[in-house]
Order: structure tokens, then sequence, then C-alpha cells
């Protein structure tokens, strides 16, 4: 027995074209909003890596603040992170007494640390910082 369809293919042939075209749209939002976040995230967690590393040297009893910057700043460019700036409070931690508390702020643009130039973190800046006391 031979069972014949009702109607045609013609009344769909556009279905999918209009799908499609609704759709893409979305799935590409969803697809570059998730790599632009995930590239956020990734500078943010090398900006607490970078600053754990330079508070944690120049809290050392003989650290010096170059020193720390230079670690701090070779922790980021291992992770390609540019632009950053560093921040110390108190700006003088040579001379402190032992148990200050020392805070290191690590700050980056996130437009020139993006993989996507566009999107909703577009003009952020991306900052962390760590506190430990002078040993």
């Amino acid at each position: 027995m031979i069972f014949k369809r009702r109607g045609s293919n013609q009344d769909r042939k556009g279905t999918s074209t209009v799908e499609l075209a609704v759709c893409l749209p979305v799935l590409a939002l969803i697809v570059f909003g998730t790599l632009q976040a995930s590239s956020m995230y990734f500078l943010r967690q090398a900006l607490v890596q970078s600053a754990y590393e330079t508070v944690r040297e120049v809290v050392k009893p003989d650290g010096s603040q170059a020193i720390a910057l230079q670690r701090g700043r070779q922790t980021l460019a291992f992770r390609d992170v540019v632009g950053e700036r560093v921040t110390f409070d108190p700006p003088n931690v040579e001379n402190l007494d032992p148990g200050t508390p020392v805070t290191v702020t690590v700050t980056a643009d996130g437009d020139v640390n993006s993989i996507i130039p566009f999107g909703v973190f577009k003009g952020r800046t991306v900052s962390a910082s760590a506190t430990m006391n002078k040993e």
C-alpha cells in the first residue's frame, strides 16, 4: 500500500530560510558575547595573579618596589596583557614598619586586551587588588 502526502513541499519551501534569518543573529550574539565575557574573565584572573605576585614580593623584609613591579609585569607579559597600571598603597612601601598592610592594585583597559573590538565591555577598565602585611 502506498501512502500519499497531502499537500506539497511548495508550502514549506521558504520556512528554513526564514528560520535561519531569525536565529542566526541570535546565535552569533551568543557566541561573540561568550567569547568577550571569557576574554574579560581571563583578563581579570591575570590581574589578580599579577597583584598577588607583586604584593608578595614587596612585603618581604628585603623586598623592593622595583623588583615587585618587574615580577608583576612578567606575570602579565606571560599572559599577553598590555597597558597595565600598578599602584601601591601606601606609595612608599620600602620604609614601612612590619605588620603594616600593603595593597597593590593592578588595572588594565578592556579595549586593548579584548579579542573582539566591540561589545558590552568596550571602554571598561578591569582591576584587581591584593593586600598583605609587611614582614
